[in-house]
């Protein structure tokens, strides 16, 4: 029998483990009432490459990834099955996200805009040290690249220097601690690390990124396709959009 690899990694924080379980868990439960008894491979990829490597795994069920990366071409060729609800979270309008831009110091925060544009203190941002968990990420890099180029007319970098965190948590550590001046965190790492993390006590939000698609669930390609429309409607059927 086929074994097959799946993972939920990009929400995984520790404090959110039975979250993450509990999708996982509800998921296979679709399955199994479709008729897809399956062998499958609960993943916790360890470090970026173990995260890489799953991607690309040939016999990958499920995982989740981010726009920037396939944008960007960096990760595999993969089939996107649905995307994430981000209705429940500050910044979120269904399968649609946005990200938060926090500062150092105290203050009341920004609230998103109603509509899908961009709402960011343009001068405020301009010359500041970003923090940020990666180049190839759309909620942490590229979406206040391309809204700040946008805001100002202008291909240069808008900061003064970029500090690559390696996630959106130590992002916010970085901002708190004086070592950056700003970041941009999506809307939903932003709400869960305002529950659990002691650094999101320190920072406030000063604007927020354009509403762009959130990160998808996604399959290798070679997954088949009766088990990849299975998938589909297992995640719609927990609250996902269609893809």
């Amino acid at each position: 029998m086929t074994r097959y690899r799946a993972a939920l990694p990009m929400y995984d924080l520790p404090e959110f483990r039975a979250e993450t379980d509990a999708l996982w868990q509800n998921l296979l439960a679709g399955l199994h009432k479709r008729g897809a008894d399956l062998l499958v491979d609960f993943y916790r990829p360890g470090t970026d490459h173990d995260a890489d490597e799953l991607l690309a795994h040939p016999r990958l069920l499920l995982s989740q990834t981010c726009w920037g990366p396939i944008s960007c071409g960096v990760a595999p060729d993969l089939h996107i099955l649905a995307q994430p609800d981000y209705s429940d979270c500050t910044g979120g309008q269904g399968p649609f996200y946005r990200s938060a831009v926090i500062a150092t110091g105290q203050g009341t925060d920004a609230s998103p805009p109603e509509d899908r544009k961009a709402a960011l203190p343009v001068e405020a941002l301009g010359g500041k040290r970003l923090a940020f968990n990666d180049r190839a990420s759309l909620s942490g890099y590229l979406s206040i690249t391309a809204d700040m180029t946008a805001a100002t007319g202008q291909r240069k970098a808008f900061y003064s220097h970029g500090e690559h965190s390696g996630s959106h948590r130590h992002s916010v550590q970085m901002v708190a601690e004086g070592k950056a001046d700003i970041a941009a965190i999506d809307c939903r790492s932003w709400a869960m690390l305002q529950s659990c993390e002691p650094a999101a006590k320190q920072v406030h939000v000063i604007g927020w990124t354009q509403a762009r698609k959130g990160l998808p669930y996604v399959c290798s390609p070679k997954i088949a396709p009766e088990l990849q429309e299975i998938l589909s409607e297992s995640l719609q059927e927990l609250g996902a959009h269609a893809a």
